[in-house]
């Protein structure tokens, strides 16, 4: 009974915490050095994303459509914004400033809808965009509107091309839910057009590798269970030419004569890895359950389940899991390929005063996040490298 209890978890208290690194904060505001994340206080309907390469930060924010590029201290070093929604910065040298020589700066863009954000080894920087309702295409097959592009500004905040779907000055992306950059610069592209989920692989070049379709009817379903398969996420690896999908298992539960599906239960989940060179399987890893009770002899009616979310996966085929566990914490759990588990750490995370969360996992391992409250937007990290140090992949 014991061996049982610990099988299936532990006391909260007994996870360490992991140490979390307040960086800097910035306050609400349309000068340079601030954040504007809502145009009018009301529903969150734009994208606000953090990027972290090379201990340089990129926030990015849909509503005023601008970028910016700060130190861990919170230095603004760049700024790449559109001139019709933001003042003209003050601090920040203009890139049209001639004979000058600064490293801060300023760049024109006019971005119409900024989303997502990731950065290149050499700082090029990539920006989805929507493009204007007049140029969007709808898709017959997806049954999607394509309106979406991958812009690519270089280290002088000049425009080098942009991507679509196949590779530079392709057709449009439907709806982008992500955007990475592996170790050596190639560029993963995650659209959704539901319920298909489209994977995009670029060389650094922007050549397109190959495409990726997962739909429903294509997850793996194991043989020994009648459960229906729900893909949750997918994320790249940055070393590997390997894409992460992690995929919930579902039973319904009937009940009464007529036989009625009273519930729907997670029976578990699994990370399976796709092969970018063929597109095919190449192995899994089940995730392990995150169960507490209020003591050992409690039952399995007193049960608390917490569910994971795959974050990403860092060097070594590290994968990162997050799972929440209160208004307060959350559990990380790093579990590698081969089904052991490197560590679990409690993280601080305050979700009584969080609106915005945006987590970011860089290609060596560190964990960043921004939380934006009602007072102000903060930049933390979790050292989180530091716990596979020294470890390989097998």
């Amino acid at each position: 009974m014991l061996v049982s209890f610990l099988l299936v978890g532990c006391s909260r208290t007994q996870v360490p915490v992991l140490q979390r690194e307040g960086l800097f904060s910035l306050q609400y505001g349309k000068m340079e050095d601030q954040v504007s994340l809502f145009l009018d206080g009301s529903a969150v309907t734009r994208k606000t994303r953090l990027a972290m390469r090379g201990g340089l930060f990129y926030l990015a924010s849909g509503y005023t459509n601008r970028i910016m590029e700060l130190t861990s201290f919170g230095d603004l070093l760049t700024l790449y914004y559109n001139p019709a929604q933001n003042p003209r910065p003050v601090m920040l040298q203009s890139g049209s400033d001639g004979g000058r020589v600064s490293n801060r700066r300023a760049f024109q863009y006019s971005f119409n809808t900024v989303g997502e954000i990731a950065v290149a080894s050499d700082s090029t920087l990539l920006v989805e965009d929507q493009v204007p309702d007049r140029v969007a295409v709808f898709d017959e097959d997806l049954g999607v509107m394509l309106n979406r592009v991958v812009v690519r500004l270089d280290r002088a905040g000049r425009q080098i091309d942009y991507l679509g779907q196949e590779g530079i000055g392709g057709a449009f992306f439907p709806y982008i839910n992500a955007i990475d950059v592996t170790s050596t610069d190639e560029i993963v592209v995650t659209a959704i057009a539901p319920p298909r989920t489209i994977v995009y692989w670029f060389a650094a070049d922007g050549t397109l590798l190959r495409r990726i379709d997962i739909t429903p009817d294509t997850l793996p379903v194991p043989t020994e269970i009648a459960a229906a398969p729900l893909l949750e996420t997918v994320r790249p690896d940055h070393d590997l030419r390997r894409l992460y999908l992690k995929v919930n298992y579902y039973v319904r539960e009937r009940h009464g004569p007529a036989q009625r599906i009273e519930s729907v239960d997670r029976l578990m989940s699994r990370v399976y890895w796709i092969n970018i060179d063929d597109g095919g399987y190449e192995g899994y890893v089940e995730v392990p359950r995150n169960v507490r009770r209020d003591s050992l002899f409690a039952t399995s009616a007193d049960e608390q389940e917490f569910y994971y979310e795959l974050i990403g996966a860092a060097p070594g085929e590290h994968l990162f899991l997050l799972s929440k566990e209160s208004r307060e914490q959350s559990q990380l759990l790093i579990l590698h390929t081969s089904g052991q588990v490197i560590r679990r750490r409690t993280l601080d995370i305050d979700y009584n005063e969080i609106v915005i969360r945006d987590l970011d996992l860089s290609n060596n391992g560190i964990l960043s996040a921004m939380f934006a409250t009602r007072e102000e937007v903060s930049i933390v990290w979790w050292r989180t490298d530091r716990l596979f140090e020294g470890r390989q992949a097998r």
